[in-house]
């Protein structure tokens, strides 16, 4: 199953995060090679909007859940 192509950004690590923008949609978070977090919004119809860089690490939260 194909997740994602043409992102053109190398990410290390793509989690998905449930919802984390509260709008009731599943989201994402990456990680590329220089530590820097990103989101990409759920559009609720297996789609992702655009990356919002959203940490320059995973210590900009104190949880993942």
């Amino acid at each position: 199953m194909k997740v994602f192509s043409a992102w053109g950004a190398s990410y290390n690590a793509v989690v998905g995060v449930g919802d984390i923008t509260g709008d009731g949609r599943s989201d994402l978070v990456e990680r590329d090679t220089a530590g820097n977090l990103y989101r990409n919004a759920g559009d609720g119809k297996g789609s992702f909007g655009a990356r919002v860089k959203i940490s320059g690490g995973w210590q900009g939260y104190k949880g993942l859940f």
